[in-house]
C-alpha cells in the first residue's frame, strides 16, 4: 500500500509541476518549459513506485494464482504513463497537454486497486503463450489510449485555431506535427491488437467460448474501426474530425472488450 500512496502524491507532483504552465500557455501568456529534471525526476519515481506497487500481480502470474480487474487496470495505466514520459524524455513535445491526463488515470487506477476489491479475470498458470498474449494486448491498449489521447488534443487545437483563441506558445505543438504522432500512434497500437487477436486464437483454447465470445467480438469490432480509419486516411485522405470520431469510438469497443465484456458477464 505505501507503494501506491508514494506513486500517488509522485504522480500529484508532476502534475502540479506542468499544469500552471500549461494554464498559462493556454491563456496566451507567456511560460517556460518546467524544470525538467525534477519534472522526469518525481515522474520516474512515481512509474517505479507504481511499478513496485503492481508486485501482487507479478507473483499472482508466476504462482498460477488469480489476479484482479483493477490490478490490469493499474498495469494499464503504468504502462500509458511509462509510454508517454519515455516519449518527453525523447524529445516528443507534443505529449505536454496529456501528461495531466495520462497521470490523473494512474492514480485513480491506483486508488481503485488500493481500496476496491477486483473481480476475477483470469486463472494463470506457467503458460508462456498465454502471458505473450496478455502482455501484448496491455500494451495494444496502453498504445490505443494514447492514441486516443493524440486525437481528443487535435480537435482542442483545431477548435482553437478555427475559432481564433490560439496563442503562440513554445509548448503548444503544430497540428501536423500532433497529427503525424496520432496516425504512428495508431498504426501501431492498430499492429499490436492485431497480434493480440491472434495470440488469443493460438493461445487460449476458450477465446471463442460463451465466456470469452463477448471479448473476442468487442476486440475485433475495435480492430476493424481502427483499420477503417486507417485506410480511410491512407486511401481517402481522412482528417479531422471523421478521423476523430472512429479513434473514439474504436477506444470505447476496445475498453468494453478489456473491461466492460468482463463486468457484464461476471453480473
Amino acid at each position: 500500500m505505501w507503494f501506491a500512496i508514494s506513486s500517488m502524491l509522485l504522480y500529484l507532483l508532476s502534475i502540479l509541476l506542468i499544469v500552471p504552465m500549461l494554464l498559462k500557455a493556454q491563456a496566451g501568456a507567456h511560460t517556460e518549459k518546467p524544470n525538467k529534471i525534477l519534472f522526469f525526476s518525481t515522474a520516474l519515481l512515481a512509474i517505479i513506485a507504481h511499478c513496485f506497487s503492481l508486485f501482487p500481480l507479478l507473483t499472482h502470474l508466476f504462482g498460477g494464482e488469480n489476479f484482479t480487474l483493477m490490478q490490469i487496470g493499474s498495469s494499464v495505466s503504468v504502462i500509458v504513463a511509462a509510454l508517454a514520459t519515455a516519449a518527453m524524455c525523447l524529445k516528443v513535445n507534443t505529449l505536454w497537454f496529456l501528461l495531466p491526463i495520462v497521470y490523473c488515470f494512474s492514480i485513480i487506477t491506483l486508488i481503485l486497486q488500493t481500496c476496491l476489491p477486483g473481480s476475477v479475470v483470469q486463472h494463470l498458470s506457467q503458460n508462456t503463450g498465454l502471458l505473450i498474449h496478455i502482455a501484448l494486448a496491455l500494451f495494444a491498449y496502453a498504445v490505443c489510449f494514447i492514441a486516443t489521447l493524440y486525437a481528443v488534443q487535435l480537435g482542442w487545437i483545431d477548435h482553437n485555431l478555427k475559432h481564433k483563441k490560439m496563442s503562440f506558445s513554445p509548448i503548444v505543438p503544430p497540428l501536423m506535427t500532433v497529427e503525424r504522432h496520432f496516425f504512428r500512434s495508431m498504426l501501431s497500437g492498430e499492429i499490436l491488437l492485431t497480434l493480440t487477436l491472434l495470440s488469443g486464437s493460438i493461445y487460449l483454447a476458450d477465446f471463442f467460448a460463451a465466456s470469452n465470445i463477448q471479448k473476442a467480438a468487442f476486440s475485433f469490432l475495435a480492430w476493424i474501426v481502427f483499420g477503417l480509419a486507417l485506410i480511410g486516411h491512407w486511401k481517402l485522405h481522412w482528417r479531422g474530425k471523421k478521423m476523430i470520431i472512429y479513434t473514439i469510438s474504436g477506444m470505447i469497443l476496445l475498453t468494453i472488450a478489456y473491461f466492460g465484456s468482463r463486468v457484464m458477464f461476471d453480473l
